[in-house]
């Protein structure tokens, strides 16, 4: 089938992962109603959200509709990651860096973020920087050369993969909210971070998009690119070699820059291969699992 015209009239399982993690925001949001700020506003966006790919399905073709109906959950995931600097500090307040930062002694003997301050260079730390912002384009790249090649079965499971191992990282970010390395060993830290043209104004950028979230357990950057690494050498094998690269560098940073402590990156693995391993059966089960479109007025008479 055309890649444009194959969700036309259905619901896909990526879509039914993201109406069910929306639920689960509405319950946490509605149980925790006063401590949540813009609450009454985040239903209604969440609401919105619901209505819209419930509805989605029966609203014929055309370009843009089917171009909306293959990336809308894009932006619906980025709302959901921005909406958490709103809701989980207020549901758990009591941050949980303390912890990670003794495994991490445990384990180490040294605060890995610190010890690394001794590979610092201008030159790698930009390297690092780029390559870490380059996280938000891995996952689609690989979507885009599936849909490109018309391979929309593999397209379709592939996002149901990325929804299913981003929303299991913000569940992880209520059962362990902290907030990294770079907030709380700051004052061990012997010096800033320094890079080269671009590193400073790629890290300001992704503080001002991400505000000061409670998102570092599992490490969302390092599961995301573990996942698409994985699929990348099942569906497309030449992309899988460009990420043998830009993989490993990318997960090296998540510690080298401060964003996330080594605990953080060992989750992250644990949690790709939790979804790798379970993704199947909860596939199947969304496939089956039969949700009520909404239909027009014009339909319903």
């Amino acid at each position: 089938m055309e890649a444009l015209t194959y969700y036309e009239g259905k619901l896909r399982v990526a879509d039914k992962a993201t109406i069910i993690y929306q639920l689960f925001i509405l319950t946490v949001i509605f149980f925790n109603y006063p401590r949540i700020p813009n609450g009454f506003w985040l239903i209604l966006i969440h609401l919105a959200i619901i209505a819209f790919l419930l509805w989605l399905p029966n609203l014929g073709g055309g370009k843009i509709l089917n171009w909306i109906r293959l990336w809308n959950l894009v932006p619906i995931i980025l709302f959901n990651f921005s909406e958490l600097h709103f809701i989980v500090h207020n549901v758990r307040p009591q941050d949980m860096d303390t912890l990670l930062i003794q495994i991490d002694k445990n384990l180490f003997g040294v605060h890995p973020t610190i010890w690394l301050e001794k590979f610092h260079h201008p030159i790698l730390t930009e390297y690092l920087q780029l390559v870490y912002t380059s996280f938000y384009f891995l996952p689609l790249i690989l979507a885009v050369l599936l849909y490109r090649k018309n391979r929309m079965e593999e397209f379709d499971y592939f996002a149901f993969i990325i929804v299913y191992g981003f929303y299991l990282s913000y569940l992880g970010y209520f059962m362990v909210p902290a907030i990294g390395p770079r907030f709380t060993l700051d004052h061990l830290q012997s010096f800033p971070l320094q890079g080269l043209w671009l590193s400073d104004h790629l890290q300001h950028l992704l503080n001002r998009l991400e505000n000061i979230q409670r998102d570092v357990f599992p490490s969302g950057h390092t599961k995301i690119t573990v996942l698409t690494m994985y699929f990348a050498a099942r569906y497309h094998r030449k992309y899988f070699y460009v990420l043998l690269i830009i993989g490993p560098s990318l997960i090296f940073s998540t510690v080298y820059l401060r964003y996330h402590y080594v605990i953080d990156v060992i989750a992250g693995f644990a949690f790709a291969a939790f979804v790798i391993v379970t993704a199947p059966a909860f596939y199947r089960l969304l496939s089956w699992l039969q949700f009520v479109p909404l239909r027009s007025s014009e339909e319903c008479g």
